[in-house]
């Protein structure tokens, strides 16, 4: 029984470490498809791209510095106690913070975030931290501004209290043991 575990999460290792190349290779036709038919617009597309490879480089760049940095300095069984299953509400509130306090384009941090599940975060506190990446501490003001600072501080208010609401119903839907990785299939 043990083995056939083992095997089942080697095949699944596997088959997510071809994915992204499959994609990379169809992608990679697909594109050399389209530029035999309209060079012009591939030209256009390949200078998009390299554009946005520009502007995203830099955050991938703090990205892999953090990931390097947790791997060095920031063992499980720390991440487990402020953010495991045990952390209670100290770990909700690191969430919402590190969430709200959060930079860079979105899917840029998940990668980090699913490492940090690995290693035993709780998932339910992942949504939380993605949830408050809504609220922006530099645009507050300007919000406060528009809308009022009444409406500002409700807003705020309710996506902190909706982001701990989801977290529990996501903890709850994977009723799992938040010291084990989360499965990948």
């Amino acid at each position: 029984m043990k083995n056939e575990k083992v095997n089942k999460q080697k095949n699944t290792q596997s088959k997510s470490k071809k994915g992204p190349w499959i994609f990379m290779i169809i992608s990679i036709l697909l594109f050399g498809i389209a530029s035999l038919f309209n060079h012009t617009k591939s030209m256009k597309a390949v200078h998009h791209l390299y554009h946005l490879m520009i502007e995203i480089f830099p955050v991938l760049l703090v990205v892999f510095v953090l990931m390097v940095l947790i791997n060095l300095f920031l063992k499980p069984q720390i991440l487990i106690k402020h953010m495991g299953k045990e952390s209670g509400v100290k770990g909700w509130i690191i969430a919402i913070i590190a969430g709200i306090l959060s930079v860079g384009a979105i899917y840029m941090w998940f990668p980090l975030l699913k490492e940090m599940i690995d290693k035993g975060i709780k998932p339910g506190l992942v949504a939380v931290f993605l949830y408050n990446r809504g609220i922006k501490i530099h645009w507050l003001p300007l919000m406060g501004l528009y809308f009022g600072l009444n409406y500002v501080i409700i807003l705020t208010l309710v996506t902190v209290l909706v982001s701990i609401l989801q977290g529990l119903i996501i903890d709850w839907l994977l009723g799992r043991d938040s010291s084990q990785p989360v499965d990948a299939d």
